[in-house]
Formats: structure tokens, sequence, C-alpha cells
């Protein structure tokens, strides 16, 4: 294997404002094949201000570019990743957006699901949220009061929809039989690399099943760009595309998979949307799936619960 630097092997343009494709469950339930992640926006488990002007920028510039998917969370920094979305969208068509955000494990007690729902639109400066999310198995409370307040948020019409995040099979069915709601998508860690949603059931079950599964670090955050294996650089050949992109479109190639990847690079941006609007072919898709070396069946970063 050699060393390929990203926008190497072909370099493409894309319309400002291009229509990404979306995906629809038989329940209604609809996201974009591609969002903006803002994990490490804003700092990390602690607030830090000092790139807040590129990140705004970043998300807007995302936004203009034709993303409509902004995925954030209250862990993110301290909610101050909140808080830049919400400062990037002022003056913008709310309703043209689809903003997710998730309740950390720690807060997920019937009461502090709520307030914390409620913090989180006060960062975002907007009345209701399209997606909220469980970020985890909640390690401290029983599950049936997490998704209760779900329910409640939902009844309220302060969320629109709800789901969870790093749930495998056993704990996304129990949460299922407690809402009254539907539970309409489980994001994952899922990539080239990492297949623990495959090797424990979890893709079929959520295919089968009418959820949504939505893909984040699809590049691994560049690991997978580091040393790209021969079946990468054959498969950049014959579509004419980076390997990020083809990373990319091999988990929107997927049944009832999108995904979502944060950047603040104008670069970076631009070759990700040069992941849409096209599809690997089914054989391809399989060809990576068996032959992608190096595959890891426990993720590196949060294990499904």
């Amino acid at each position: 294997m050699r060393k390929v630097k990203r926008c190497a092997l072909f370099r493409e343009k894309y319309n400002s404002g291009m229509n990404i494709p979306i995906k629809k469950l038989k329940n209604g339930f609809s996201l974009p094949e591609f969002g903006l992640g803002t994990w490490q926006m804003g700092g990390r488990e602690e607030a830090d201000s000092k790139n807040d002007e590129k990140d705004i920028a970043g998300i807007r510039a995302a936004i203009e570019a034709g993303i409509t998917h902004i995925d954030t969370a209250e862990s993110y920094a301290e909610g101050h990743a909140e808080e830049l979305v919400g400062e990037a969208i002022q003056g913008m068509n709310r309703k043209k957006l689809f903003i997710t955000s998730k309740v950390s494990g720690w807060n997920q007690e019937h009461e502090k699901v709520l307030q914390s729902c409620k913090t989180s639109l006060k960062h975002l400066q907007t009345d209701y949220l399209d997606l909220y999310l469980l970020h985890q198995f909640p390690p401290d409370y029983p599950l049936q009061h997490a998704v209760r307040a779900l329910d409640k948020l939902m009844d309220d019409g302060l969320v629109k929809h709800i789901g969870v995040s790093n749930f495998g099979v056993e704990h996304l069915k129990e949460a299922q039989s407690y809402t009254k709601h539907r539970i309409v998508c489980n994001q994952v860690h899922y990539n080239l690399q990492v297949r623990e949603i495959e090797q424990k059931g979890l893709l079929k079950y959520c295919q089968k099943n009418d959820v949504l599964l939505v893909a984040y670090r699809p590049v691994g955050k560049g690991k997978l760009l580091e040393d790209v294996p021969k079946i990468i650089e054959e498969l950049c050949v014959k579509y004419q595309k980076t390997p990020a992109q083809i990373a990319i479109n091999w988990l929107i190639s997927q049944k009832d998979v999108v995904t979502l990847a944060k950047t603040s690079d104008p670069a970076h941006l631009k070759e990700n949307l040069g992941a849409i609007g096209w599809y690997l072919t089914e054989g391809d898709v399989e060809l990576l799936r068996k032959e992608y070396p190096d595959q890891m069946f426990v993720s590196d970063v949060t294990p499904l619960g």
C-alpha cells in the first residue's frame, strides 16, 4: 500500500446549493443521505472558543452548499457546539433545516431528559428539534424512563422525531417496546473498517424493521485515507473518485443507511459533496464488505450498548 493524499487522485467541481438525495423509510421518516456533524466544533469535552468564527463559517458554508441535516449534542463542548449551530442558522429558513441533538447518558433520567432538551433548544435558538436521540444506552437510569420522556417531548411539540445512538439490537428492541411513538433511527459508528453493526446483526435488524442507520465517522477522522488499500485505489480509478468519496458512498449505497461528517474546511466540504449523487454497484458494495482489510468488529470509539 502507498500513501494517497486527500483529493490526490481526482478533483471535481460541485454546484453550490446541490440537492442532496433523501432516504425515506416506509413509516414516512426521511433524512438526507449526507449531513454535517459538529463533534469537536467549539471544543471537545469542554468549550473552547478559539475557532468559533471558523466553525460558524463552516456550518454556514455547508448549508449554502446544500446540506440541510445538522447533527449536534449537548455533550459536544459542554453545549457550545449547539450554540455555534444556533448562531450559524440565524436568518435562515428554519423549516428547510433538519436539526438533530442528543441527550447524554448521564442525563437520561425522565426529568433530566426534559430539561436537557429545553437547554439544547435554548442553545440552538429554535423552538423545536427535528430529531432527538438518546446518545447512549443509559448507564444509571431505567431505559423506560428516558424513552417515556422522549414521548412527552413529542407530545409537547418540542421534538418531531425520536431515536437512539450507539444502541445494540437488544436495547433497541427494549426501547421500541416502551415508546408509543416510533424510534426512527439509530446513530452508530460505522465505516469501511468498523463493522460492529454488521457483526452483531444491527444492520440487518434495522433494515428489516424500518429504522434508519446514521453512520458517523465515515472516513474514521481521516484514518481511512492514510494508507489506502489497493481495493480502494482500483475503485477510485473505476469511478473517478477519491478515497474519501468511495468511503462515504459505500455507506449511502446501502439500504436505509445515511451518514454525516464534520468539517469546517471548504476543500474537505467540496470533496465530501463529491460522494453524493451516484452509487457504487451492488457488487462493489459487497466486494468492499468482504474484502476491505483490517476490519474491526467492535467500535474503538463507542461500542454498541
